[in-house]
């Protein structure tokens, strides 16, 4: 059984959540030592972009302003994140040469997923790994939801889907002896008022939430402890 750091930091803003997440990674690259697990969750509510993306072409930042979002970039990749009230967050801070770590991009991204998957069987919510969609479906989906770059849109091959859509969304950073992974657990729907700050139109957000899936508010400690449970079980990890 391996030893984890276990991090429960319920309330930052984004940038010190991003900032507190890169620190991880960096201190781990610089001296490498005991995975870390984080969970947390937003104060205020914030928009998430990936690195790649530009946020003067995908938000409206006056909107933004105007609805009460704030809006900041991550280390990782991937799409736009609305991460509400009751949005549940984490990063896994690791080694790229971990035993209990597949080598390889997407056989990591499947470990990590079984892990939330196994944190969702706990709050009574049955999910998968997302197969990998062919370029028609793609393309559908696209057509279908407007943003190409709404993160919770287009469920990747090694992301967590339940009762068909997505409900957990991941993206990676990767230095030379370790890895970051930041990931999104849709707790509740965002009103989709508030999609309007976005500058491409969606015509609807193809994901489903843990609220919509079990008819009830969760808090945040409840989703902490299933997650925690989770990657307890898959990893055989010790916190």
């Amino acid at each position: 059984m391996s030893k984890w750091r276990l991090i429960a930091a319920p309330e930052m803003t984004g940038a010190d959540n991003m900032a507190y997440d890169l620190k991880l990674f960096s201190d781990f690259e610089k001296m490498p030592g005991q995975p870390v697990l984080r969970i947390y969750s937003w104060r205020p509510k914030a928009i998430s972009l990936g690195y790649a993306q530009k946020v003067d072409r995908e938000i409206d930042l006056e909107m933004a302003k105007a609805l009460g979002w704030d809006v900041v970039v991550r280390p990782t990749g991937g799409g736009i994140v609305f991460h509400n009230e009751a949005e549940v967050t984490y990063s896994l801070v690791i080694g790229k040469d971990d035993p209990l770590l597949p080598k390889g991009l997407i056989p990591a991204y499947r470990k990590i997923s079984t892990a939330l998957i196994a944190g969702l069987a706990i709050l009574g919510i049955k999910s998968e790994i997302s197969p990998s969609p062919s370029m028609m479906e793609r393309g559908a989906e696209r057509r279908r939801g407007g943003v190409r770059g709404l993160c919770f849109n287009y469920p990747a091959e090694y992301e967590v889907v339940a009762a068909g859509k997505k409900i957990v969304g991941s993206a990676q950073k990767r230095g030379k002896t370790a890895l970051l992974q930041q990931g999104s657990i849709f707790i509740r729907q965002t009103p989709p008022g508030d999609l309007s700050c976005l500058k491409a139109s969606v015509a609807e957000v193809n994901a489903v939430s843990v609220e919509d899936l079990l008819g009830r508010e969760v808090s945040f400690n409840e989703v902490a402890a299933a997650l925690e449970s989770g990657f307890r079980k898959v990893f055989n990890s010790l916190f």
